[in-house]
């Protein structure tokens, strides 16, 4: 069996996004900036290097195996490999346990499809004398139709965004450059303050491919507005953590990013500030996640081009069109519904003139 060189482990420990999840490890999953074993690193680097998997893959997969590192820590010593002290009862009780840390089907699958990644190479490197992934199984969920903003409703939520304080303001700028771009909310996490252009910039997707996206003139003033008002500070990214651990001194530190989870956390707590007035917190029910402004651009761009998939493909960055089948089918019902609604009339009209 290969030899690993261990590496230290930090004993910082981070909570649990669900603090009252009832399993006793939960407590116990690393920070995301804590090393994991060393046979885990190896494995991200190889993703990194080897398999040139673009940084947000490897981010993500270093957060799903922390859990199972967090899981592990009640019976094994995780300063040394963990592969070779696997065997197929503790990945059963790990899959029960986490089911209860995370009981929705999705977000499940993302940490058991790493940790089968990670027991695959494992073999590989023969640091286990048995192929022990196919003890893990990926729950089936049904994703279910993208929940778009309507339409109609987007100039009047975007209009409706507080604005004053930086948090205001990096908010409404990020839900802008969101409906503007189509981005996913790991791609405008990644952009830098100065890869924003009027002519378009390359944003990082999956696969480690680059496309062009736009801005429109409204969301360039947004960001705009929310640099401004942030001022010249160390961190390159164009949206930083407005939190007192992201700042110091009213300056943004260096290695300030907001993350993806952030984001998330920030459009809830916006999502709170605008409940006290519910004509404004009711265009929000509408958006309940970052992710629906996305599915909300392909849906417009759709309905905005009469259909045209190949260009919707492109900005969106979608490897196949077959991903886009779901929006199609989308703008077909509402074509649908408005041809329902003419016959109606027109039924309304012959009747009145009877």
């Amino acid at each position: 069996m290969q030899n690993i060189r261990p590496r230290i482990y930090s004993n910082h420990m981070a909570r649990s996004p669900d603090r009252s999840a009832p399993v006793p490890w939960a407590e116990a999953i690393p920070h995301p900036a804590d090393p994991l074993p060393p046979d885990i690193e190896q494995f991200l680097a190889w993703l990194a290097i080897e398999k040139n998997r673009p940084a947000t893959t490897v981010r993500s997969y270093r957060s799903e195996l922390a859990k199972f590192v967090g899981f592990i820590s009640q019976f094994r010593d995780v300063h040394a490999p963990i592969a070779p002290t696997l065997d197929r009862s503790i990945l059963h009780q790990y899959q029960l346990e986490l089911a209860r840390l995370i009981p929705h089907p999705r977000s499940r699958a993302h940490a058991l499809v790493a940790l089968r990644q990670y027991l695959r190479y494992s073999h590989d490197e023969e640091w286990t004398s048995h192929e022990m992934s196919r003890q893990v199984t990926i729950p089936r969920y049904v994703s279910g139709d993208p929940h778009p903003v309507p339409t109609e409703l987007v100039p009047q939520l975007l209009h409706a965004l507080p604005r004053g304080t930086l948090r205001d303001e990096r908010d409404r700028a990020l839900l802008y450059f969101l409906f503007s771009t189509g981005c996913r909310i790991s791609e405008a996490c990644q952009v830098n303050r100065q890869d924003v252009r009027e002519e378009g910039f390359r944003v990082l997707g999956k696969g480690g491919k680059y496309r062009t996206v736009f801005c429109t003139a409204d969301a360039l003033g947004a960001v705009n507005d929310y640099l401004l008002l942030r001022g010249q500070d160390r961190s390159p990214a164009l949206f930083i953590n407005v939190s007192r651990s992201g700042t110091a001194h009213h300056q943004a530190v260096h290695d300030n990013r907001l993350t993806p989870d952030g984001a998330r956390h920030a459009l809830r707590a916006l999502k709170k500030r605008m409940a006290s007035t519910p004509e404004r917190a009711a265009l929000f029910d509408h958006l309940t996640s970052p992710h629906a402004a996305r599915h909300t651009t392909a849906t417009t761009l759709l309905e905005a081009t009469g259909g045209d998939v190949r260009l919707v493909q492109e900005v969106l960055g979608h490897a196949t069109l077959e991903t886009l089948k779901i929006y199609t089918e989308i703008t077909d019902r509402r074509k649908r519904a408005a041809y329902s609604q003419l016959e109606e009339y027109l039924d309304d009209v012959d009747h009145g003139k009877k």
